[in-house]
């Protein structure tokens, strides 16, 4: 008697799952959510991106060895006098 209450349990568990997987709306439930995490995750790290350049501007507004260190770094400006060192890294 056990073991037919768990087949009987086994089958309507079965039929459910076959139920809400081939259910189109259940379908579409499915990528809606897994679309909405992606666009959480592409907000999220928008926002850290955003945070990361409001800070870098402050710094740029606020401090002048930043904005100096800046420009030597991405513009590749040395100052007069300075002697710059270039190391091959050919082997």
């Amino acid at each position: 008697m056990k073991k037919i209450k768990i087949k009987i349990r086994y089958i309507i568990l079965t039929v459910i799952l076959l139920i809400l997987a081939f259910n189109e709306g259940n379908r579409t439930l499915v990528r809606r959510i897994l679309e909405q995490r992606k666009l959480n995750e592409n907000i999220k790290s928008a926002q850290e991106q955003n945070n990361l350049l409001k800070e870098r501007i402050y710094y740029l507004e606020n401090e002048a060895s930043y904005l100096e260190r800046m420009v030597r770094s991405e513009l590749n400006v040395i100052a007069p006098g300075e002697i710059e060192y270039r190391f091959s890294t050919k082997k």
